[in-house]
């Protein structure tokens, strides 16, 4: 698994599952501009930007332009986690299960190294 997504370069090799920012205003997943096929995890995108840029991201849109080096404090910081983000278990078996691309070797490994 890697991210891909707007400023984030590509990963060489290409991971087999890509996780990618939903679209906050039509819920569209981000597609790869070389590899419309690529197995894509969508992410709501505040989840996304906290683990692409770590520390980085902001809750409200800014206006204008800030010299470099300058950071707004003028909105309170966003809530994070206790913990490490980890997907679900049950949630991750269900998505792989429904998905077509299960059959290939790649996705099958995952999925079967989550079976007691």
């Amino acid at each position: 698994m890697g991210l891909a997504g707007p400023g984030i370069r590509e990963l060489r090799p290409r991971p087999d599952v890509l996780l990618v920012p939903r679209h906050p205003l039509t819920g569209e997943p981000w597609c790869p501009p070389d590899d419309e096929a690529a197995v894509v995890a969508p992410l709501d995108s505040g989840v996304w930007a906290y683990l692409a840029y770590p520390g980085a991201t902001s809750p409200m849109p800014a206006t204008g332009v800030l010299p470099p080096g300058v950071l707004r404090d003028d909105y309170p910081l966003p809530p994070r986690p206790r913990s490490l983000l980890r997907p679900h278990y049950r949630a991750y078996d269900d998505t792989l299960v429904g998905l077509p691309a299960i059959r290939t070797p790649q996705l099958r490994r995952y999925y079967d190294a989550r079976r007691p």
